[in-house]
């Protein structure tokens, strides 16, 4: 006959405890076959304590690595922020400039930024990350901003070429069918949009993932 593998227990005896966890075998065999509602409603937050609390674990480690890499150091321009402030169409609210703020500060610290900007649709935060994409365009770098649909994608051209309307910064559209650049309609092939690319014009390209897997230049 053969054996049966026993699950290794991972959590300590004293947060399963403390938590009211039940152990991880006993979960596992009272997911399939419980003797009853309440058997089942436990091994169920046991295995989504496991779950929830794996997520947590993978984000911690990821801050980890992340603050042990390096990233360019950005200074924040207060005069050029006031600027870019003052030329927008609309009175920005204060959470706008609370979180475009805080992103700046990330900038200057020479590691990696991660951080979610969660808001309501139209509650503005294009214009947070836009303000955060100036800085960079300032400093002679560049910013990639994608979009998980083609539509939207172009939605957020359209508006960054709106909101950088008579600033030197050059923005350009990539996806596997556009190719853009500083809101002109004319259609540009990869290889004249990677001409403009390497020319050192653009400061901000907004696409689809065709930015990480359709490489520019090759072809056509």
């Amino acid at each position: 006959a053969l054996g049966v593998c026993e699950p290794e227990e991972w959590l300590p005896e004293i947060v399963r405890s403390r938590s009211g966890l039940m152990g991880l075998s006993d979960a596992l065999r009272a997911i399939h076959a419980p003797r009853d509602w309440k058997q089942l409603r436990m091994a169920q937050k046991r295995l989504k304590f496991d779950e929830l609390c794996m997520l947590q674990l993978r984000g911690l480690a990821t801050r980890e690595e992340l603050a042990c890499m390096k990233a360019p150091i950005f200074d924040v321009d207060e005069k050029v922020l006031q600027l870019f402030v003052s030329d927008l169409p609309y009175t920005l609210t204060d959470d706008q400039k609370k979180a475009a703020w805080v992103m700046l500060l990330d900038m200057k610290k020479g590691h990696p930024m991660n951080r979610l900007l969660q808001g309501d649709v139209g509650s503005g935060k294009t214009v947070v990350a836009a303000m955060c994409m100036y800085h960079v365009a300032v400093a002679g770098s560049m910013s990639l901003l994608m979009a998980p649909t083609e539509i939207l994608a172009r939605q957020h051209y359209e508006t960054l070429c709106g909101l950088f309307d008579g600033s030197d910064a050059v923005i350009g559209l990539y996806t596997r069918s556009l190719r853009r650049v500083n809101g002109d309609d004319q259609e540009l092939t990869k290889k004249q949009f990677a001409n403009v690319l390497a020319g050192g014009a653009l400061k901000i390209v907004v696409g689809t993932h065709a930015l990480l897997y359709d490489p520019l230049g090759i072809e056509n």
